[in-house]
């Protein structure tokens, strides 16, 4: 004891990180998790090869429940009126979601370490994260329907894993508040499964499989490709400006 206080060891930070690590999952440290090398940098600009807002070119072709259609013919409906309340990303400039996110006529950029995919669109200057293999599970409160209630959930939470040169991406828990693309819906019980993967130098290709039961009969797919663009600056973007109209600022 030195005045009045109790002597106590001095425990290193990263020493302190790593047991609670390894406390919190099951003995796994995050040293270990670094480990996995990846076999393909996705990192730098890119932008949709063909501009779409569909997230199939015919949309008769997705195959729709009774309710699942319902809804669809109800938004397109509400859409030809100008009602834009049931797409919160045109009325209120809301994150899109996934994968209407992935239609973004503007560009996007990668960020990829072993532990976290960014990727930040021009759009909005919204950003999507996903979980890389070198990244810990997340660790669940009360269960993933309830935990998806405590956080923001437009975009889910997407985790990936290395097959060969193909990057699975599966997302879950997203907000059934989103769309999939301008017009279709779909339930809190969507499960997307993206293989991302470089079929040219300068040529990234999405598979998108699509799950949900709610709001389809089947699993069914996409899928979307973009160009590599040069690594420019991105321009500021502000959705609200588009919605409202650009505010009024002061000369002085």
């Amino acid at each position: 004891m030195r005045d009045g206080r109790v002597n106590r060891p001095r425990v290193g930070r990263a020493r302190l990180l790593g047991a609670l690590t390894a406390a919190l999952l099951g003995g796994t440290t995050l040293a270990a998790h670094a480990q996995v090398a990846a076999p393909v940098d996705f990192s730098g600009t890119w932008k949709i090869a063909k501009p779409r807002t569909s997230i199939l070119p015919d949309d008769d072709a997705i195959p729709f429940t009774a309710s699942g259609r319902n809804q669809y013919k109800t938004y397109r409906s509400k859409r030809a009126k100008n009602d834009l309340e049931f797409d919160q990303t045109a009325s209120r400039c809301s994150a899109p979601g996934v994968p209407r996110v992935m239609l973004t006529p503007m560009r996007f950029r990668i960020f990829q370490d072993p532990q976290v995919m960014t990727i930040a669109f021009e759009w909005n200057h919204v950003r999507r994260v996903i979980g890389m293999p070198g990244h810990p599970p997340q660790i669940s409160l009360f269960g993933a329907a309830e935990d998806a209630k405590l956080v923001g959930t437009k975009m889910g939470t997407s985790r990936a894993q290395w097959r060969g040169n193909t990057l699975v991406v599966e997302t879950k828990e997203l907000s059934d508040t989103t769309l999939l693309d301008d017009f279709v819906p779909h339930g809190f019980e969507l499960k997307l499964t993206e293989r991302l993967s470089l079929i040219a130098p300068d040529t990234l290709e999405d598979r998108i499989t699509i799950e949900d039961p709610e709001t389809f009969t089947r699993p069914w797919e996409t899928a979307v490709t973009y160009t590599r663009q040069p690594d420019a600056i991105f321009r500021e973007d502000v959705c609200l400006d588009r919605v409202f109209g650009k505010p009024t600022l002061p000369t002085k």
